[in-house]
């Protein structure tokens, strides 16, 4: 049976991913794959990834379902010669080893069924998505009532949903028109990973913050006049990046992270820039930008900018950062506090340029200013350091010829 049925399991790419998300099949059960065509698009925490299959054989059964997560290693599909009976292939499916696994979540290997409370118990033979189940057991949902909608019966998330309101469990309640109606938005490996670990760094680090006001006023000339002369400049963002890595070279301390019984301290500036993205954000990192000129940097945010936007970033591209750029003003925000991101020991939060008002020796003269708040991690950290990366910073970015 080995030899005619062959399992497809959610694949692993990286140590650190965990779970992947389904988020398309390219292959109808029945249909013959050959080797080297798309099978499946999977979405780990950042990227999406063309999963093609590596040998020719015949889909005999979809188990994972389209938006559903499942744990490295789950079987979510089965593969099998056209002549071998259903009955052995849900024979192989019920004999899986991880089988139990491969339809929840729980780190302790535990059946979906047997984890859930009494209320929201599964009748046999009942097939339903571990995330549907995991909701029915929080409402109470009577699944005897439910009706899947999916493949061969099978009970999503949105038919619990749909049940918890026809059975009164929603939790809306008053008048009818009273209650303010919602969108149930599923939440993507990349959102459950953000949430994730922004908790957790916000629970384990002991964040302090620093602000500085900048003058951007040779900033701005710098660029005007790049603009003129060759029709483009690099981003402010870009010079911002460029300082971060000439302030962290000055100050050799900033450019640590945090390793629980050490510090580690580096050379070489690897700035770690947020990118905003369809569904959330990823952090290209601009290895050793302080050997880099501000248009190198700026080709190659250009390029991280546009992958990341078609998920095509590679693991190695968005970790391993000594320190990170947030920057917010393109979006008119003065001034924001980042979350650290560990191990990393700080995070520069950007806001607008903005003209402002500045007493001088005889009156009072408008420049452009822009704010920026260091978010630091104490445990590697001190207040003094950080004053010190802000200073060289400032002066950084008030002498942009020298970047």
């Amino acid at each position: 049976m080995a030899d005619r049925i062959q399992a497809f399991t959610m694949p692993k790419w990286g140590i650190e991913m965990e779970e992947g998300v389904i988020r398309e099949w390219h292959a109808d059960e029945g249909q013959t794959v050959n080797e080297g065509d798309l099978f499946a698009v999977i979405e780990t925490d950042k990227i999406a990834n063309d999963v093609e299959l590596e040998y020719t054989a015949t889909l005999r059964k979809r188990i994972g379902e389209e938006g559903e997560i499942y744990p490295v290693g789950a079987l979510i599909a089965v593969f099998a010669e056209s002549d071998v009976p259903d009955s052995e292939v849900d024979a192989f499916v019920a004999s899986f080893k991880a089988a139990d696994a491969s339809f929840g979540d729980k780190e302790d290997d535990e059946p979906v069924a047997s984890a859930l409370q009494p209320a929201a118990a599964i009748p046999d033979g009942l097939s339903i998505s571990p995330k549907a189940a995991e909701l029915a057991q929080q409402l109470g949902v009577d699944l005897s009532l439910v009706e899947g909608s999916g493949r061969n019966g099978r009970i999503s998330l949105q038919d619990v949903e749909q049940a918890a309101k026809a059975q009164g469990l929603d939790g809306d309640s008053g008048a009818e028109g009273d209650a303010n109606s919602y969108e149930v938005i599923k939440l993507s490996s990349m959102r459950r990973t953000i949430a994730k670990r922004l908790t957790e760094a916000k629970q384990t680090v002991p964040h302090f913050y620093l602000r500085q006001t900048v003058n951007m006023d040779r900033l701005s000339a710098l660029r005007a006049r790049l603009k003129d002369q060759n029709g483009a400049a690099p981003s402010v963002n870009d010079y911002i990046v460029k300082a971060c890595a000439q302030a962290l070279t000055q100050v050799r301390e900033a450019n640590v992270c945090w390793a629980e019984d050490a510090i580690h301290q580096y050379a070489h500036a690897d700035i770690s820039v947020a990118v905003a993205v369809p569904g959330g954000l990823v952090t290209p990192v601009v290895r050793r930008a302080d050997e880099k000129s501000v248009q190198q940097i700026s080709d190659e945010m250009k390029d991280f900018a546009e992958r990341a936007k078609a998920e095509k970033l590679e693991q190695s591209e968005y970790s391993g950062g000594t320190f990170s750029v947030s920057n917010l003003g393109m979006y008119g925000v003065d001034n924001f506090d980042a979350v650290v991101n560990p191990p990393m020991g700080a995070i520069l939060a950007v806001g607008a340029i903005r003209r402002a008002a500045q007493e001088t020796g005889d009156g009072v003269s408008f420049s452009d200013v822009m704010g920026v708040t260091l978010s630091c991690d104490h445990r590697a950290i001190d207040g003094a350091v950080g004053g010190r990366f802000l200073q060289a910073l400032k002066a950084a970015l008030e002498n942009p010829d020298a970047l």
